[in-house]
């Protein structure tokens, strides 16, 4: 895999990132009271969505169907 389609896909994985970042701050603002504020939340997944996605870009579903399990049971 070449540094464009590196680049593309932790693009695409960022844009996964702005959906489960809202998902999180939804979450953590509905049942956790957690003094960190949603921007900062949505941010930080975006990013390192995005590096996760450019350095191991193989592993984000992975990961992504992780966190999906946490929020289904």
């Amino acid at each position: 895999m070449d540094n464009s389609e590196r680049l593309i896909t932790a693009f695409y994985y960022s844009v996964g990132g702005v959906i489960l970042g809202l998902g999180l701050a939804i979450f953590s603002s509905l049942y956790l009271g957690s003094t960190v504020s949603s921007p900062k939340i949505i941010i930080f997944t975006v990013i390192s969505c995005f590096v996760i996605g450019y350095l191991f870009p193989n592993m984000v579903g992975s990961i992504f169907k992780w966190v999906w399990r946490i929020f289904v049971n």
